[in-house]
This record gives C-alpha cells, structure tokens and sequence, in this order.
C-alpha cells in the first residue's frame, strides 16, 4: 500500500511539473468535451445538422481514444510519439469493443433480472397523523451498487488494463506469436485489473476525477448578485475540468507504470562465441 501511494504521488508530482504536457492533455481534453457538447446540442433538423452529428460521431471515439493513448505515451516512453499513439489509439478501439459489449450483455440481464423485484406500491392517500417511513427496498439497493460497482470500477478498470497491454506490446511480435498467445496476455492482464494495487489505485482516483467534479457541479451554493452567481458557476467549471483532467490523467499513469513489468534481460552473444559458451553476458534489454 505504501509503495501504492508514493507511486500515485509521484504520479501527480510528474504532472503537475510536466507543464507541456499538462497543456497537450488540456487541449486533448477539451477537444473532447467540446465535441460531446456539439454532439448533444445539434439536433437533426437541417441536412448540415445531420452531416455534423454523424461527423462528430466519428470525431468523438477518435478524440477519447487518443486522448487515452497520450496519456500511455507519456507514462510509458515518456514522449508524445504521434504516429504511435494514433496506432496505440485504434489498438485500444478494437479491444475496448469487447468490453462494451460485455458492458451492454450485463446491463440486459440485471434488467430483466430487477424487473422480478418491483419496488411497493405506494399508497396514494394520506393517512391521519405523521406520515411514516417507508421500509428499504433491499433489492434496488442491491442492484444500484452492482451496477456502480461493474460499470463504475469493474469494467473501465479493466478496460484500462487492455489499454496498458495493447499499447506496451509491440503488433508485430505479438502477430508473430499467435492468436493463442495475444489472447492469453490479454487475459492475464484483464484478471491483473482487479488486484488490491489497481483497485487502490482507481479508487483514489475515483475521488479526484468523479467525485470532487459531481461536488462541485451539484452541491448547490447560495449566493447574491448575478455577476456572482455567474461568476461561481465559471469557477465550478473551470474546477471541475481540471480535476477531472488530472484525476484522469494521474489515475492512468499510475496504473499504466505499477502494471508495466520490468525489462527483461536478454542476452547478447558476442561475435563468435556460440550461445551456452561462456563470455555471454546479459544487459537489459532497452525500452
């Protein structure tokens, strides 16, 4: 746990200093939301409307996933490396639509499945005297934590661990190696998302990208005057892109460095010397 914490220290130390960086991923970032924005707000009324919309359809998974890949970048090679990122990006489209499909299967069945524990219906008229308290309805309970819990930190936990393996292995190599082999990395590494390390790890950040943000956007605050109250409301945005940004930001990081295995060692055989001879002498392989 201690090593947990100084890792995700580290982490935020690193991008706060980064300024550069800091201002790539902004930028990324609001691209991001800005097309999200556009893409709620047009409406298809005119053919200018529509051709924008199916644009922006197109725009907004291209944006998130290289937003996801710099972010790789960087904590990985520690440099913007744009054609890679951009093959690192569709990389973690294709193994992500897994995920989505896992994600909309689940939602189905816990549908269906809610839907054989109706809540009460409650009665319509008053009764004489002080109203009482209406019992818990364990099953909505129940099943509003599983969904928190599978599609707010099971499955985009994992989905960040596919992301990590799809852009820290090389394709070539991993083509080479065969069908079975890629998907027993991808599994090893989908049952690794969930161990206590990762799990802290997300959830430290789930406070600085998810929560803070939500405090900030809906605990109401009273003030007087409507330059103020505009000028509140400017300032829970802009507070609310930030944490979210470097929440997100340092939340993968992190993940990506405790998951990403050390350099192996590998062998360097000096020129005519046989393998198994002495005189081979074994250096880290480079990154």
């Amino acid at each position: 746990m201690t090593t947990t914490l100084k890792l995700w220290f580290s982490a935020i130390k690193t991008t706060l200093t980064s300024v550069g960086r800091l201002v790539v991923f902004a930028l990324l970032y609001a691209l991001l939301l800005g097309s999200a924005y556009f893409f709620i707000a047009t409406r298809e009324a005119t053919v200018w409307q529509v051709v924008v919309t199916y644009v922006l359809l197109i725009l907004l998974p291209a944006e998130f996933f290289i937003f996801q890949a710099s972010i790789l970048s960087r904590a990985l090679d520690g440099k913007f490396h744009w054609r890679a990122i951009t093959v690192n990006a569709f990389k973690c489209f294709v193994v992500t639509i897994p995920v989505v499909l896992l994600a909309w299967g689940i939602y189905y069945l816990l549908n269906k499945w809610q839907l054989r524990y109706p809540p009460p219906v409650l009665a319509l008229g008053v009764p004489a005297g002080a109203p009482k308290s209406q019992p818990m309805h364990w099953p909505t309970l129940i099943f509003g934590t599983l969904r928190f819990v599978i599609f707010g930190v099971a499955l985009p936990l994992a989905a960040i661990h596919l992301w990590i393996e799809v852009a820290a292995c090389n394709l070539r190599e991993s083509l080479r190696s065969g069908g079975k082999a890629i998907l027993g990395r991808l599994g090893k590494r989908f049952s690794g998302a969930f161990a206590s390390e990762s799990v802290l790890i997300y959830a430290l950040g789930l406070i600085f990208f998810a929560l803070v943000p939500y405090l900030l956007l809906f605990v109401p605050v009273t003030v007087k005057g409507n330059k103020t109250d505009f000028a509140i409301f400017i300032l829970r945005l802009l507070l609310t892109f930030i944490f979210s940004l470097i929440g997100w930001i340092v939340t993968v990081s992190t993940l990506a460095r405790n998951a990403s295995p050390a350099p192996a060692a590998r062998q360097v055989v000096a020129a005519g010397v046989s393998p198994g001879t002495p005189g081979i002498s074994e250096v880290p392989s480079p990154l």
